[in-house]
């Protein structure tokens, strides 16, 4: 009888395994302890476009389309989108994500030590590095209105240094 009362158990709670996983199939895992790993250096030979973000964010919501929209034109040329949430409380960036979906690598980190390592100047953050891990630009919000010249960035970056 036991077995069964196992097995009732499991089917009940296997379908809310998806829910707590995350939104996005493609996202990264976060570093040990909720801490983010990410380390440039490995993604030498990529353009690298790191993007801070949080769920109280109004423009990041807005931003997330666009990084959507860079990651499906340009990844396959080279481009590697990283968004770093910093969310105190991880549920809150879980419920961003399942409202607004990201096809990019997501990291966490809610105690700001990437954000201070890189210098954090506003919300949403964008840091554009080059295949060498230079630093190319920066921008602080996100305005739709500026989004063809942040792409022009973007391909620019991914021809040089090929």
């Amino acid at each position: 009888m036991k077995p069964i009362k196992y097995l009732f158990i499991a089917a009940i709670l296997f379908p809310f395994l998806f829910l707590v996983g995350g939104a996005n199939a493609t996202q990264q895992p976060e570093g040990l302890n909720g801490k983010a790993d990410f380390k440039l250096e490995q993604y030498r030979g990529k353009v690298v476009l790191l993007d801070f973000w949080a769920s109280w964010c109004g423009p990041c919501r807005e931003a997330f389309p666009w990084l959507n929209e860079m990651h499906r034109k340009y990844q396959g040329l080279g481009l590697e989108i990283i968004a770093v949430n910093l969310d105190e409380v991880r549920s809150k960036a879980d419920q961003f994500l399942i409202d607004s979906p990201a096809n990019f690598s997501i990291q966490y980190d809610p105690e700001g030590v990437l954000a201070k390592d890189y210098d954090l100047q506003g919300m949403p953050y964008s840091l554009l590095f080059d295949r060498n891990g230079k630093l190319l630009n920066k921008h602080v919000g996100f305005f739709k209105s500026k989004a063809p010249e942040r792409e022009l960035e973007i391909r620019q970056a991914l021809k040089n240094n090929i």
